[in-house]
């Protein structure tokens, strides 16, 4: 993890606009797993060491341990006067949680517990005649059975859920916020914080809240949260299955792993109509060179996360989105676009703060490792994730035309002692090549020459033998040649950097929002009626094409 916060273009493009600003670290899912639990010889080592022998090691006493769970449970719940909450598909569980939240700010520990069903590695004992284990495995498909989600109040990370099976080994999730760590710190030193949901907005400190968010993000991330899932889960969820005793005879010990991972940006504007103008007008120039070919809004919607969708596996194409959600009296747009388990955000928060966003589903994206002591690799990849996203925006939204830069493409290129062709923007396919590389600058990891292929071959609406990855190979060279596009260092993947990307973006905002609507229109020489109402661009279009089918009549050009 980077100790100095990188600056990125778009905040320094616009730091004269802002009033302060703070990363942070948002939600965390870390994964609690018993490592001898995860493979069946290591299940009837452990079940010996428990019960001293292999018997009851059966389906049958599966099930058992997983019913005596949930009734211990049940039981001291009752006792101890505490909600248990069935819930049913569909259900908001931290809804349902945030309503019984403790009013006592000195309250600790357990407060609600929902139970629900879902999917879970059940392990299957096959015996032979006579009794013996002959074949332990998991089920397929995973059966769905009751977990157990534990609403706790920690001292140092406020609101923490962990969500734990019944069955033996006992998986478990632990979901934390850094905001909630962020909170408690900023409070314990006396600075101040206005918090909206799970955001900091205007009124708070934000000097001060960088530098706690920079040290949660220290060295001691690891340690610290490892501390808080060891704190909890042996001594408040897993002993209504396997007692501490039992724990100790057994030598039970969870290891953790980050599954899901989200970081955050949030620039605080010092003016609120200032920063929704500058917003809007962003999202609305950014559309067009980034592809965004999905446009959702949904209004009336109090969460902010769209509905899931199923991931075809293998699935590497982008899911660009821009969402109108309504949030108390105000509407929030989300920018999203999404690469297969990497998701970049971008939408307001509060009246003045805009914040960008990188959410990983699965850190198996990153490459790093998924260990707690992998975090800092995580962090670092996740930072320049989003520098770069940030980079790409402020690129596409203030792009530039350069007319001898867009003359020299069509030159030939010269790489070692490669002779190359010059990229002639009159032909259909280098132009679908120029569309592909702009939509495909978002791509956290680069992208490779496979999918620049299927770009093109979207655009040029052809099939893969008449566009071969072979030909988006040359294109490729031919991009490079012209300091558009660079590769990776030690990989065959490749990047499109902001510069080149303003003149990219430049290029695809002239012939499509510019030149092809004014064409349009001056085929005809009225155009229709226009609506009562009229966005901005639309009434600027009307102007132009008056003042252009003036221009063609002193040409000879109109009909």
């Amino acid at each position: 993890m980077n100790p100095v916060k990188p600056s990125d273009e778009l905040s320094s493009y616009l730091a004269t606009q802002l009033e302060g600003s703070y990363d942070c670290l948002d939600r965390l899912v870390i994964n609690a797993f018993y490592p001898m639990g995860q493979t069946g010889g290591g299940i009837r080592l452990w079940w010996r060491d428990w019960k001293g022998s292999e018997k009851g090691l059966s389906d049958a006493g599966m099930k058992a341990v997983a019913g005596d769970f949930g009734r211990r449970l049940k039981t001291w719940c009752q006792q101890h006067h505490i909600p248990f909450i069935d819930c049913h598909s569909g259900d908001e569980k931290h809804r349902i949680a945030e309503s019984y939240l403790p009013q006592d700010p000195k309250f600790r520990g357990v407060f609600a517990v929902l139970v629900g069903r879902a999917p879970a590695p059940v392990w299957e004992v096959r015996h032979n005649p006579q009794g013996q284990i002959v074949n332990l495995g998991h089920r397929a498909p995973w059966p769905h059975v009751q977990h157990y989600y534990f609403q706790i109040i920690d001292p140092q990370w406020g609101h923490v859920m962990v969500r734990i099976c019944g069955y033996p080994p006992f998986g478990a999730q632990v979901v934390l916020n850094g905001h909630e760590w962020v909170q408690r710190q900023a409070r314990q030193h006396r600075h101040r914080v206005v918090q909206e949901g799970n955001c900091f907005v205007a009124g708070s400190n934000f000097k001060a809240i960088d530098l706690l968010s920079q040290q949660l993000l220290g060295d001691q991330l690891a340690g610290s949260l490892q501390a808080v899932c060891e704190r909890w889960l042996y001594s408040a969820c897993l002993c209504f299955g396997l007692s501490v005793e039992d724990q100790t005879r057994s030598r039970f010990r969870y290891k953790f792993s980050a599954w899901q991972l989200e970081y955050s940006r949030n620039l605080l504007f010092k003016d609120a109509q200032l920063m929704d103008q500058i917003y809007q007008k962003l999202l609305d120039r950014t559309r067009g060179p980034l592809d965004l070919k999905v446009l959702k809004t949904i209004f009336g919607v109090r969460h902010r996360q769209a509905k899931s969708k199923k991931q075809r596996p293998g699935r590497s194409e982008p899911e660009v989105s821009k969402e109108v959600q309504q949030i108390q009296t105000y509407d929030v747009t989300v920018f999203t676009i999404r690469w297969a388990n990497l998701v970049l955000k971008l939408y307001d928060k509060g009246e003045r703060v805009l914040r960008a966003e990188v959410k990983v589903l699965n850190t198996t994206a990153l490459k790093t490792g998924k260990l707690l002591d992998k975090l800092p690799q995580m962090l670092a990849r996740m930072q320049e994730m989003l520098v770069r996203f940030l980079a790409v925006v402020q690129a596409a939204h203030i792009s530039f035309i350069d007319a001898g830069q867009f003359d020299s493409w069509a030159e030939p290129s010269q790489r070692g002692h490669r002779r190359l062709a010059g990229l002639d923007l009159n032909k259909a396919r280098n132009r679908a090549v120029v569309q592909a590389l702009v939509a495909l600058s978002s791509a956290p990891e680069g992208f490779a020459v496979p999918q620049l292929a299927e770009q093109v071959r979207q655009r040029l609406g052809c099939s893969p033998e008449q566009y071969s990855t072979r030909r988006a190979a040359y294109d490729l060279a031919k991009a490079r040649g012209k300091g558009l596009a660079q590769r990776l260092p030690g990989r065959c993947r490749y990047q499109c950097q902001p510069p080149q990307l303003r003149t990219l973006c430049a290029y695809v905002l002239l012939r499509e929002e510019v030149l092809k609507p004014l064409l349009a229109g001056a085929k005809c020489d009225q155009l229709h009626d226009p609506p009562k109402q009229m966005a901005p661009l639309d009434q600027q279009y009307v102007l132009l094409h008056a003042q252009m089918h003036r221009t063609f009549q002193l040409l000879g050009l109109a009909a």
